[in-house]
């Protein structure tokens, strides 16, 4: 394509990716955050807000204020600790409880999007129970949302390698959006592509199939060949990062999938965004400005 990917598409970036020292140090969060959301190069992010009243308070009026779209990814939850597929009753309230306070932040700060993942149990040790609380759980978070104009956005995510999440396999992320959407329209997926291969799934086909609920695409990498890499598994290294599964070549497929299913569209451009930590010994703005570059010269080629 000839043409400038941004008539195509919204781009955004991750800020708790690009600075994940932010998770364990509220200031941190608040500093870069604040700073993050000026960013020139981008017209939507993703953000989670600290724990702290004294924290959250300046972000979300900056946030709410700064003019770009935004979505409230639920990064800070303890998916391990406290499953959103819980059985018992009290661990179906204690989910809520963190919950409510997480739908309160994204209402707070304007957010169109609440994403999030499955959790646990994996898909493979899940039993039927597992999955019926999942559905609960979604159908509750969408008639929670619809008040506030946000949309719940699944983010699939690996079965057995990494996370070794609930949901999973493309094909049941989208019975379950059928399931979802048969009772709520603001329900969709958050695809990660860097996901994909760590959740066996071709590229272009897994586009293809979620494309009727596709409402955000990140972009990223992964290691996956050699589990001796520091960065195996979903850490979330830059495309290009040496051992890693996306590059160029890569991109410009994901893209040209993208472009086909409608996703990238100049009448209704698309959320696109690089989820990503910065390279080994690189700023943020370093990586960020190689990463542009690469999607740039992927589109060339699509």
């Amino acid at each position: 394509m000839k043409t400038n990917i941004r008539e195509y598409a919204k781009l955004g970036l991750v800020h708790h990716m690009l600075y994940p020292e932010c998770i364990n140090d509220p200031e941190d969060h608040t500093k870069t955050l604040l700073e993050f959301i000026k960013r020139r190069d981008i017209e939507t992010f993703d953000c989670c807000l600290p724990y702290g009243a004294q924290y959250r308070r300046p972000l979300v009026r900056a946030i709410k204020n700064c003019g770009k779209t935004v979505c409230f990814a639920i990064h800070l939850y303890p998916m391990r600790s406290f499953p959103l597929a819980a059985l018992s009753y009290a661990g179906q309230a204690q989910v809520r409880m963190i919950v409510d306070d997480m739908i309160a932040q994204a209402a707070a700060i304007g957010a169109e999007g609440f994403i999030f993942g499955a959790g646990t149990p994996s898909f493979y040790d899940a039993t039927p129970a597992h999955f019926k609380a999942f559905d609960r759980f979604c159908l509750d978070l969408c008639a929670q949302l619809k008040p506030h104009n946000i949309t719940a956005m699944l983010e699939p995510f690996d079965m057995d390698i990494d996370k070794k999440f609930l949901y999973g396999p493309i094909d049941d992320c989208v019975k379950l959006a059928e399931r979802i959407k048969a009772q709520h329209d603001n329900f969709g997926f958050e695809l990660d592509v860097a996901h994909l291969p760590l959740m066996h799934e071709d590229f272009e086909s897994a586009i293809k199939r979620s494309a009727p609920f596709l409402k955000r695409v990140h972009l990223g990498n992964c290691v996956l060949k050699d589990k001796a890499n520091p960065r195996w598994g979903d850490t979330h290294p830059p495309p290009g990062f040496d051992g890693g599964e996306i590059d160029v070549p890569e991109l410009a497929l994901i893209l040209r999938a993208l472009l086909a299913c409608g996703f990238l569209n100049k009448n209704h451009r698309g959320n696109l965004l690089m989820e990503m930590t910065p390279f080994p010994g690189k700023s943020v703005d370093d990586t960020v400005n190689a990463s542009f570059e690469r999607i740039d010269r992927a589109w060339q080629s699509v």
